[in-house]
């Protein structure tokens, strides 16, 4: 260290006084050692970098700073959409699973030496997590007017567009891939596209223009890989830190004033916003301090912040202390020999540590943990959140199904915990459950290294979907074998089990049973199973698959293990039960008619406003600009679906900052009718006046600032109910009442169907379902409503049936309908479910609108839409058959009952007929529709209204036949 006379700062040697800098220059946060070039002695000195109260971040080429005007909770895309610079960046779920949010995002993490690329879900990344990135949206990529990017334009050639609302992230997501390779091979990009949901479009043609990129694109899939030139539109100046504009001198220099860039290094920050603090340390020592002095305080550690997803009771705007963790460098520890996983490292990192390297010859379970990583969440998820955190949702939850937690146990991690008190101890996962992490954090991970081959390692999963969706029950299975002696158990074997309890994470019993048996034997494979059937002991619940599924999937998982294990013993019929099921890269062709000789009359051609759609400049009704003062508008939902309500009380609510005005029923204006279906014979109540006919109808409506303020106040509002009764929601037990609506269609009879199957060879009788359906629109349920001057209102809904949302806003208003104005934007999906059903926002809307003077927005989160709104009607179809014995249809008789929920409005029961018959010819048929009655939203039309659900049931005949 050379002495200095000078006043940068500089470190003072305890034994001489002698002053110095440091050689290497600026240091990071943390502790160093030097030696007094004076004295000779050897000191350790602390560094201290500043501590900033802004984050600077890059977007699209212009740099912002922000400061504390925000709460701590923002998200960016709030952020984005709230400020303009972004709107075809869209919202949906804002919990990570739509997909429709996505950008992609570039920064230095601790330790790198370049920056990292990756595409996220805007939703889920909190702004002041930002500082230093470089933020791309699809307004940075290009536009009809100034030319569209690569990406975008192929995306538009190949028919990849429809309602367009998914289109821009459809676009990011591959943007993101090519970011990082721009030679993908079709596999690696179908594996990308785990993201974003598409309703409308059909992901043919979407992975179509994508796979066109792709290295080993077919002749079929004509476009190429793209030009890395042509792969960056906005390059940013590394002297200003700002857009590039082309306008260099000879030195270099941009013509223009130079901004502050955006540093490379990660610096801390402290911010202090009106509801909570932000933290963000740069090092261990930085964060044990916090956490020592907020261990008893409502804080929160940030990452990923992805948990919010699946516990709503974890969104960062719940807590007083946000603490990012993302710049300290000691949590990004990765190594092979030995194994260890800072907690850090993201599921992402997590899953290419073990798929690649030297470590893999050597450890044969990092390819089954690679596998099993690849089905976990979605690849945007997997960039931003790490393992520790999933592990930390374990650790809340119990009855949570970590899949790093069973990888984890399988091989019997142990992990660093660290504590804001300084010290640093390892535990087993069985013991970290039962710890109290207060004050603690998950430093890294330990893993095994195993030097024979003698260790099976197999993990497994079930879920709805191979991706992005919660597994029903996942295993892991560690047993140390000897194939020459039968395979017999050599050491107490891990079986692990998770979705069956909250408790039950091993299988101790049967593993203690296991020791020293032979595997191989038939009676101890029937022992075992005969011990797991009686430890695994599922819990109910309504959310969870059924109890006796899981039992028998987790059953099946060792079954299935058995026989992968011992498979030379194995007989050869059985041999596929352990076979992976291997899907191929998806392929699938459109053909339709044309005639060239007629073009351009039948031509194909792209939509005319793909362009803009796949660019983001389509705008939805939520794209609107706010005008100043706008509010924002939520429904107080029913949690009972039989009762009546006795009183509500919004004290709470109204004591919160920002909240305007709570509305009920008794608030309609005089001679306005509490009514949205003025186009159907049975009223629908906009806001329920005393009797609830089902669980999420809307009793109220809270009026505030922003959407999440109106949301969280409406679930303040407490609600007392009388007369609660048990709701009828099952179909069969509603049939079984006989709670039928009256004045049904009459049966449809053609010939002689009693005959005909008498007189038949053979007969069958049987019974199909077809389940209930939401419609997943991918923009929820929205309207915008703005009071003019001479007592009329501008209603912008997103409603399929204009005129009858005039009506009803009309009635619930008590106005002219020519007063009443309305707009429709660009539908983000539809599907029937905006016909009827939006007439409750709407008139919801206006009436907020009409009460406030103001404009009001009102658009459903995801859950309430879920709650609120109606979906795909529930049919039985009880059916009896008559046909000879070479299987010709003689005779059908079919009772079809439809569950139409608390009404018939919308009843799937009248022409049902005219989908009956299909492509099938019978001569004799008797059809009977019964309109259910159940405690549930009223069902509506759902994408080919009866059509879905007759063919199904006329299919199943036929299978029969």
């Amino acid at each position: 260290m050379p002495k200095t006379e000078s006043d940068v700062p500089s470190v003072q040697c305890p034994a001489c006084g002698a002053r110095h800098v440091p050689v290497s220059g600026q240091l990071n946060n943390g502790v160093y050692a030097g030696t007094c070039l004076n004295c000779g002695f050897s000191f350790k000195f602390r560094a201290h970098l500043p501590t900033s109260s802004t984050v600077t971040l890059i977007i699209n080429g212009v740099q912002n700073t922000v400061g504390n005007e925000y709460d701590p909770a923002t998200s960016l895309n709030e952020y984005l959409r709230s400020t303009g610079i972004s709107r075809g960046t869209k919202q949906m779920c804002i919990e990570g699973g739509c997909g429709v949010c996505l950008v992609t995002v570039s920064f230095y993490e601790p330790g790198s030496t370049s920056k990292q690329v990756y595409t996220v879900n805007s939703c889920l990344v909190q702004l002041y997590m930002c500082d230093g990135w470089e933020v791309t949206t699809i307004e940075g990529l290009g536009n009809p007017q100034t030319g569209l990017h690569p990406i975008q334009q192929r995306l538009a050639e190949y028919n990849g567009v429809q309602c367009g609302f998914c289109s821009p992230s459809q676009v990011m997501n591959m943007y993101g891939l090519l970011q990082k390779n721009p030679t993908p091979t079709m596999q690696e990009v179908e594996d990308e596209y785990d993201v974003t949901i598409c309703r409308c479009t059909g992901y043919r043609p979407i992975l179509d223009a994508m796979k066109s990129f792709a290295s080993d694109a077919p002749p079929s899939l004509p476009g190429g890989m793209i030009d890395i030139e042509d792969l960056n539109p906005n390059k940013i100046c590394k002297t200003t830190g700002q857009k590039c504009t082309g306008r260099c001198d000879s030195k270099g220099n941009q013509k223009m004033k130079c901004a502050s860039s955006v540093a490379s290094g990660v610096k801390p920050l402290h911010i202090v916003g009106q509801t909570a603090q932000w933290f963000k340390p740069t090092a261990l020592v930085d964060l044990y301090s916090l956490l020592s002095q907020y261990r008893s305080a409502n804080y929160r550690l940030v990452f990923g912040n992805s948990g919010f997803g699946v516990y709503k009771e974890i969104g960062p705007w719940m807590y007083d202390v946000l603490i990012d963790i993302r710049g300290i460098q000691d949590l990004y520890r990765m190594s092979s020999s030995p194994i260890i996983l800072g907690g850090n490292l993201s599921l992402r990192k997590l899953q290419n540590f073990f798929e690649g390297g030297d470590q893999v010859s050597s450890n044969s379970y990092f390819p089954v943990f690679a596998n099993h990583l690849k089905k976990v969440a979605t690849t945007t998820v997997k960039n931003l959140a790490c393992w520790a955190g999933n592990l930390m949702l374990k650790h809340k939850h119990p009855e949570f199904v970590s899949d790093v937690f069973t990888l984890l146990e399988t091989v019997g991690a142990r992990l660093q915990i660290g504590d804001g008190n300084g010290s640093s101890s390892q535990y087993n996962l069985s013991d970290f459950l039962n710890l109290n992490m207060n004050g603690k954090v998950i430093e890294a991970a330990y893993l095994p290294s195993y030097t024979d081959d003698n260790n099976y390692i197999r993990t497994y999963r079930t879920s709805q979907r191979l991706q992005n969706s919660h597994g029903y029950v996942t295993a892991g299975f560690n047993l140390k074998l000897d194939r020459s002696k039968n395979y017999t158990v050599l050491e107490k074997p891990s079986l692990i089990f998770q979705g069956i309890n909250a408790s039950l994470n091993h299988a101790e019993i049967t593993e203690g049973f296991l020791f020293g048996k032979q595997l191989g034997d038939p009676q101890v494979l029937k022992d075992v199973f005969t011990s797991l059937s009686k430890e695994l002991v599922p819990s109910s619940d309504p959310i969870l698959a059924s109890p006796n599924y899981r039992k028998n999937l987790a059953l099946a998982f060792f079954y299935r293990y058995v026989l992968d294990v011992c498979g030379d013993q194995v007989m050869e019929r059985f041999k596929s039960g352990s076979t992976p099921l291997l899907r191929p890269v998806s392929s699938a062709t459109q053909t339709f008619d044309t005639r060239k000789e007629e073009w351009p009359l039948d031509e194909p051609m792209p939509a005319i406003d793909a362009t803009y759609k796949v660019s983001g400049m389509t705008r939805y009704l939520d794209d609107i600009p706010l005008e100043q003062g706008e509010l924002f508008a939520a429904f107080v939902l029913s949690t009972q679906g039989n009762a009546r309500v006795s009183s509500m009380d919004p004290s709470d609510a109204l004591a919160m900052s920002g909240v305007y005005k709570f509305i009920q029923a008794s608030d309609i204006p005089v001679g306005g009718k509490n009514n949205f279906a003025v186009y159907a014979g049975t009223p629908e109540e906009i806001l329920c006046s005393g009797q609830v006919m089902y669980a999420g109808q809307p009793l109220a409506i809270i009026v505030a600032d922003d959407p999440l303020t109106a949301t969280t106040a409406a679930s303040m509002v407490k609600v007392t109910y009388t007369d609660v009764q048990l709701p009828l929601i099952d179909i069969y037990a509603a049939i079984q009442k006989k709670s039928f609506f009256p004045n049904g269609p009459s049966p449809l009879v053609v010939g002689d169907p009693d005959m005909a199957i008498a007189q038949s060879a053979r007969r069958v009788v049987g019974s199909v379902q077809v389940g209930e359906q939401y419609h997943y629109y991918m923009e929820t349920q929205a309207c915008r409503c703005v009071p003019s001057d001479d007592g009329g209102i501008l209603v912008q809904p997103s409603s399929q049936w204009i005129d009858q949302t005039a009506a009803g806003v009309s009635a619930v208003l008590n106005i002219p309908q020519n007063a009443v104005t309305v707009e429709v934007k660009h539908l983000g999906g539809a599907f029937g479910g905006k016909i009827s059903r939006n007439f409750l926002v709407s008139g919801a809307c206006a009436l907020a609108a009409h009460i406030m003077k103001r404009a009001v927005r009102m658009r459903l989160d995801m859950q309430s839409n879920m709650h609120a709104i109606g979906r795909r009607n529930v049919y039985v179809a009880n059916y009896e058959v008559g046909f000879t014995d070479e299987g010709k249809l003689n005779g059908i008789i079919i009772d079809i009952y439809d569950d139409m929920g608390w009404n018939n409005n919308d009843s799937g029961g009248f022409g049902l007929e005219g989908w009956l018959d299909n492509v099938y010819s019978c001569e004799n048929w008797r059809m009977t529709s019964i309109d259910v009655k159940t405690n549930k939203p009223a069902m509506t039309s759902c994408r080919a209204p009866g059509t879905v659900s007759l063919s199904c049931a006329l299919l199943s005949m036929n299978v029969w036949t």
